[in-house]
């Protein structure tokens, strides 16, 4: 099993709007139906003193395997989650793709 997170660095003053945006409209345009898809988590940061800011969302996305989630990368369902992003200035940076391997699972 995979684990795709893809990181979203949201500017804090736009927290809201993301939040709102995320959880009405990811993984609605087909992703649950796409083959060896398994789930999506949605994570909104949370500051604790003394760390630092975090001002990272997160999508995780788990996949019966690799294969799996390239194929719905060359989807119609990946083109049509991605033909609308959010603005710009919402981002304090580009947003990025992380794969990992699940090696232990409790």
């Amino acid at each position: 099993m995979i684990v795709v997170m893809t990181k979203f660095p949201i500017n804090p003053e736009y927290f809201n709007e993301f939040e709102k945006r995320a959880k009405e409209e990811f993984g609605e345009k087909g992703l649950t139906n796409q083959k060896g898809f398994i789930k999506m988590n949605i994570l909104k940061p949370i500051n604790i003193p003394p760390s630092k800011d975090n001002n990272i969302f997160v999508i995780e996305t788990y996949w019966e395997d690799l294969e799996s989630f390239k194929a719905y990368t060359e989807s119609e369902a990946f083109r049509k989650a991605h033909e609308n992003p959010p603005p710009k200035e919402w981002f304090t940076a580009p947003p990025t793709v992380e794969v990992y391997e699940i090696i232990k699972e409790k």
